[in-house]
């Protein structure tokens, strides 16, 4: 029992870097990344009471594929001088990874405008609210450069 708390509250320490603090900086490193879209997944859909099994799918084949892409996939160039990685061969493989990436960030832009929109019930949100979607994927996508700024609304979902 307690394995399984300490394993769930490890993943959630990702949540909790402060914005002014230097473990920001790894955020930056796509598997890491990967990681954190997992636990803040994971976190708003406990939050919410819902089923996380899709999620849990597709951001667990992004961690695995982001594994594999820059952590493996090097690694294996360095053993084996004549591995080649690129042109035709790359291609499905490319598709693969931006699907289930791409699909990942769209499941979580939704679960964090839907619980930011939970603590203003009673405002009626009209067609132009709709922006709030293309902002926060953006956000999501750009996260090298919006990391910082987001961080900080992550830590108050984390509480």
């Amino acid at each position: 029992m307690t394995e399984m708390i300490t394993a769930k509250s490890r993943i959630y320490r990702l949540l909790n870097i402060k914005p002014s603090s230097g473990k920001m900086i790894l955020l930056i490193l796509p598997p890491v990344c990967t990681f954190w879209l997992f636990a803040l997944g994971k976190r708003l859909l406990e939050k919410q009471n819902k089923p996380d099994k899709t999620f849990k799918f597709f951001a667990t084949t992004t961690i695995a594929c982001f594994i594999f892409a820059y952590v493996i996939t090097p690694l294996l160039m360095l053993v084996i001088p004549n591995l080649v990685v690129t042109g035709e061969r790359i291609l499905p493989l490319l598709y693969f990874i931006f699907f289930f990436f791409f699909g990942t960030l769209g499941m979580l832009t939704n679960l964090t405008v839907k619980y930011d929109r939970l603590s203003k019930p009673d405002y009626h949100y009209s067609l132009v609210n709709i922006l709030d979607y293309v902002v926060r994927f953006m956000i999501l996508f750009y996260w090298p450069f919006t990391i910082w700024a987001f961080q900080k609304k992550v830590n108050e979902y984390n509480e």
